[in-house]
């Protein structure tokens, strides 16, 4: 099991580059590649709170849990 993140949906919903949520938050964009290919091992509260903020969304509409893979 996995946690993702629906970053790129959102992104893509309304057109925004990786670039463009970097500066809009004030995260890196290399957390936001990390969230946006769920590359990420950890989240950090406050890296939450910005882009839920950002995208008007609560914690579960962001990120979700994958049971796909229940081999780990």
């Amino acid at each position: 099991m996995d946690v993702k993140c629906k970053l790129r949906d959102y992104m893509d919903n309304q057109d925004l580059t990786q670039q463009e949520v970097a500066a809009r938050t004030g995260l890196s964009p290399t957390i936001i590649g990390r969230l946006y290919h769920n590359r990420f091992s950890r989240l950090d509260n406050q890296t939450v709170i910005k882009i839920c903020k950002l995208f008007n969304v609560s914690l579960g509409d962001m990120f979700f849990i994958d049971e796909e893979d229940e081999s780990e």
